[in-house]
């Protein structure tokens, strides 16, 4: 019961501040309640639970970058992340595979991958939908050269969760973790990793296919990471 009354007392605190700045600000939270929550719980120093309540329930008017804040991780994490978004897609809106310029740009990857930032120790992608399977296509070349599996357990809507799983978990210390995503959810996923605003697109160019983002950190403090834009070069 106290935890019950505990969560009900920062929710309603959480709104109270919301509103507050609403009214400061003349913004308006269209959005409803769960938009309301969320900028609340920002502004209590929650950025977690903030993060994760608001995965697949804030609206998307207010789902803006610069609301995801970076997700603490002071012990520490991964030494390197490599964040990428699917290769090619057909001009049919209705194919959810790569295109054959898509496939080739995956074979390249291949040797590209480790030859530029190290063996991967771990492959990330959205996981496989009735609308898209591209980001698995993506890597997976990669991963059957390497002997990896793909670990496509989360929605492209959880990256928030992935992101968590990636600070938390102690099995992804020190690794190098390749991260194959949607490109409309690249931007919220490089704040949430770390990135400084600026140090990545955003939006993401809707028509790049190789442009990478190479995080390298710390992975023994919660430092966050050196950014840079990497262009494939084919």
């Amino acid at each position: 019961m106290k935890q019950i009354f505990a969560f009900r007392h920062i929710a309603a605190t959480a709104m109270l501040l919301a509103g507050i700045g609403a009214a400061l600000v003349g913004a308006e939270f269209s959005g409803g309640s769960a938009d309301t929550l969320h900028v609340g719980l920002l502004a209590l120093g929650f950025p977690k639970l903030a993060n994760s309540y608001c995965s697949g329930l804030c609206s998307p008017a207010r789902k803006k970058v610069s609301e995801y804040l970076p997700v603490p991780h002071f012990l520490g994490g991964p030494k390197r992340i490599i964040l990428m978004r699917h290769a090619d897609k057909s001009i049919d809106s209705e194919d959810e595979d790569l295109s054959e310029a898509g496939w080739a740009r995956a074979k390249q990857l291949v040797a590209y991958i480790p030859e530029t930032f190290g063996r991967p120790d771990i492959i990330m992608a959205a996981s496989q939908s009735k609308h898209s399977d591209r980001s698995f296509e993506t890597v997976k070349p990669l991963a059957e050269s390497l002997g990896l599996e793909i670990q496509d357990y989360f929605k492209n809507d959880e990256f928030a969760d992935l992101v968590d799983e990636i600070f938390n978990d102690p099995d992804y210390k020190n690794k190098t973790v390749v991260i194959c995503w949607h490109h409309g959810k690249l931007p919220a996923m490089a704040a949430l990793l770390g990135a400084p605003a600026g140090s990545y697109p955003d939006p993401w160019p809707a028509g790049a296919y190789n442009l990478v983002l190479d995080l390298q950190y710390d992975p023994f403090s919660g430092t966050p990471p050196k950014v840079t834009r990497v262009t494939e070069p084919f």
